[in-house]
């Protein structure tokens, strides 16, 4: 199935928008069937695994004291997807690197990856999404803020650089994840690589889509409006043109362009002065800016889960149709 999966999302997308569209059900419809094999077996591998890499000096071979750290969403199986599980697995290995930056480690910079090589994320779990109707909406609020919350409290809690390694696609909250890092690295090849498919699958965008898009690379508010209103997938080469990526690079190449960015501020650039910048630039974009994109996004979304055609965008994917979805006016 993986291979298979592989070659579709190879296809080259800028043909047509149908081509596009085709290749986005095919990936998400995939996704949703493999999140529900993983949930019905009795893993126990962890969601979220994180390492240390300890630079070496290539010329003395003398060990010093400066790494980065290698954060890796790991369900490849789902392809990533994001889960309430995987959310606290993710902050809680945070937590654990924030209190080691301010006592032991002295990392440069982080890169964040995901499992496998198909892959960044697939996004917010659809069988979890689709399960959210049965809640009242107030209820959704709380829910949707806290799984936000959970992936990007990296931008508030963590001081140094963290580069996002994108060798397949970033999908929904995974582009959003993937937009709240501070660099980027993509794959090349005319593949799905930022999609934010909210609006087709029957909900507002989230997770601070909006903020982040528009702030990543100044992109104008026309521009974001049409990426969010069509619900768009962007391959490496758009995003790289939007300014949406740092560096762009053969699929098989992104692990390690990452690390080697990551090695490199850790590597050159003063220790004290990185982290001044980090925080200096994320509270440039952030303040009085994503706290409040998270509140409005979880509580439009909040309301379109409690709607009767709530699913349909889901079911519409997974049948490889056009949705049906109901008028503004229904319930």
């Amino acid at each position: 199935m993986s291979s298979i999966l592989f070659r579709r999302l190879s296809q080259p997308l800028l043909a047509s928008p149908g081509t596009r569209m085709s290749s986005l059900n095919r990936f998400l419809a995939t996704s949703k069937k493999a999140s529900a094999a993983v949930r019905s077996s009795s893993s126990s591998s962890p969601l979220v695994t994180w390492e240390l890499v300890v630079d070496k000096d290539d010329t003395t071979k003398k060990e010093k004291t400066t790494a980065i750290g290698i954060i890796t969403l790991n369900s490849p199986k789902t392809y990533n997807a994001l889960t309430i599980e995987m959310g606290d697995e993710f902050r809680d290995a945070i937590d654990t690197i924030e209190l080691g930056l301010t006592t032991l480690f002295n990392v440069g910079a982080i890169v964040l990856r995901g499992a496998g090589d198909q892959a960044f994320s697939a996004g917010g779990d659809l069988e979890w999404l689709q399960s959210l109707s049965k809640n009242s909406p107030h209820a959704n609020v709380d829910v949707m803020l806290d799984f936000y919350n959970s992936f990007l409290c990296l931008r508030e809690k963590l001081p140094i650089p963290v580069v996002a390694a994108l060798q397949g696609p970033a999908m929904g909250a995974g582009a959003c994840l993937a937009m709240a890092c501070d660099m980027r690295v993509g794959a090349s090849g005319n593949v799905p690589l930022l999609g934010f498919p909210f609006a087709k699958l029957g909900i507002p965008s989230g997770m601070g889509a909006q903020h982040l898009l528009t702030n990543a690379a100044k992109l104008s508010s026309s521009q974001v409006s049409e990426i969010l209103l069509l619900g768009q997938t962007l391959t490496g080469e758009e995003a790289h043109r939007l300014g949406l990526l740092n560096r762009l690079v053969p699929r098989d190449d992104v692990q390690e362009t990452a690390k080697n960015l990551a090695l490199e501020i850790a590597r050159h650039s003063h220790p004290v002065a990185v982290r001044a910048m980090v925080r200096s630039t994320r509270l440039a974009i952030d303040s009085g800016g994503l706290k409040e994109c998270l509140y409005r996004d979880a509580h439009a979304q909040a309301l379109c889960y409690n709607r009767a055609d709530w699913g349909e965008g889901l079911s519409a994917v997974m049948q490889k149709r056009d949705p049906d979805f109901d008028g503004y006016h229904s319930h």
